[in-house]
């Protein structure tokens, strides 16, 4: 079985299984969903426009660089380029 370019990527430093979990789009989308939700009623548009900003700001911080094994639940980083190069990868499909 042909692995795909992604999983080739991303390995757990412990354990070396390449089945991990990067959590920062979900909480990308998280924020985002909030902020617009809120931005629905009046008394929430400030806290909308916080929300929003804080996933602005959550989308470029290095917590997008933590991963997770899914066998041996590590919590790990990669490096800046490695991620680069994964999120590429998975934009292109």
């Amino acid at each position: 079985m042909r692995e795909t370019k992604g999983q080739t990527l991303v390995h757990c430093p412990q354990c070396g299984e390449n089945k991990v979990k990067n959590h920062a789009p979900a909480i990308f989308q998280v924020l985002m969903l909030v902020g617009v939700l809120m931005c629905f009623t009046i008394e929430g548009i400030p806290f909308g426009i916080a929300f929003i900003i804080g996933a602005i700001i959550s989308k470029k911080s290095k917590a997008r660089l933590k991963f997770t094994c899914q066998e041996c639940k590590h919590s790990f980083k990669v490096q800046e380029q490695v991620y680069e190069e994964y999120s590429q990868y998975l934009k292109a499909n």
